[in-house]
């Protein structure tokens, strides 16, 4: 019997970059909430949804960084290199989409 090719533990980092984009999302959203309802200062309501939104960017980076450096070894069957290249764009995509839907909302008003 053959070895399978592809651990099943694997498949969950598919979703890994996208679990922390929506992290971000609710997480800036219930701080940016709480801060209006307690009626923080502007700016530091401002500081603290930049700061969360960066943390959740370095976190989607990171795990970029990790997978783009543990590259396939030489008995990596091609299941787990599509799979691996697979994991490493959708957190390409988690960050990218993180900065384009995400970051401008910092723009806008805090509170009305």
């Amino acid at each position: 019997m053959n070895a399978p090719p592809l651990a099943p533990r694997r498949l969950w980092w598919l979703g890994a970059g996208f679990a922390l984009w929506c992290s971000a999302l609710v997480v800036l959203y219930a701080v940016h909430a709480i801060g209006c309802r307690f009626a923080w200062a502007s700016g530091s309501l401002r500081l603290t949804l930049a700061a969360l939104l960066l943390a959740h960017m370095i976190a989607i980076g990171w795990l970029w960084h990790r997978f783009s450096l543990a590259m396939r070894g030489p008995g990596q069957t091609p299941i787990g290199a599509f799979v691996h290249a697979v994991i490493v764009w959708t957190l390409v995509a988690a960050l990218v989409s993180a900065i384009i839907a995400l970051a401008p909302a910092l723009l806008l008003t805090t509170c009305t």
